[in-house]
């Protein structure tokens, strides 16, 4: 199958792949109930199909052994974001775990985080081809760094990242280049 939209007896299909760091525990939960819920409106019962593509789907998460990688474990078990209809990509204050030298950016450069690697797997899909459809959301505000906190620095370093990553998505005009929902 392709990440085309598929319709089988009149009903429309969809993968929608779900990708965040680990601090938006409660805005991947509120995704998912809401991608549910849609599938199940009254307009929507029985015409419409929502295939959530998560590691962490209840019921149908994916396992991750101690001899692979996390990406690698995610791209051997997952559709990958480039093979679905709608990625949504969540950002809190996290970027998220950087991922070893294995993993590239065309440019040569590291991955700030699986959440990146995923997102750019979409959007270079999406330029390519119009689909995915890539939807970016960002929580408003920004981390309640205590200075004695002991993990501050860590805490600092990743809100350093995300807004570099948001960064990229304007010009050097300050046009927006690109969209995301905060």
């Amino acid at each position: 199958m392709t990440a085309v939209s598929l319709y089988h007896a009149e009903q429309l299909y969809l993968r929608i792949f779900l990708s965040s760091p680990g601090d938006v525990t409660d805005e991947r939960s509120l995704a998912k109930e809401v991608i549910e819920r849609l599938e199940s409106e009254r307009a929507h019962r029985n015409r419409l199909r929502l295939e959530i593509v998560a590691w962490d789907k209840p019921g149908a998460g994916t396992a991750m052994p101690a001899h692979l990688e996390p990406q690698e474990a995610l791209n051997q078990r997952l559709k990958k974001p480039s093979d679905c209809d709608i990625v949504i990509v969540i950002f809190g204050y996290r970027m998220g775990t950087p991922l070893t030298e294995k993993y590239r950016k065309p440019n040569g450069d590291r991955y700030w985080s699986g959440t990146e690697y995923e997102y750019l797997d979409a959007v270079h899909r999406a330029k390519e081809m119009d689909i995915p459809e890539v939807l970016v959301y960002r929580k408003k505000g920004a981390p309640d760094v205590n200075a004695a906190d002991p993990q501050r620095k860590e805490k600092l370093e990743q809100w350093d990242r995300v807004e570099a990553f948001f960064v990229g998505f304007r010009n050097l005009d300050g046009s927006l280049q690109s969209y995301f929902y905060e």
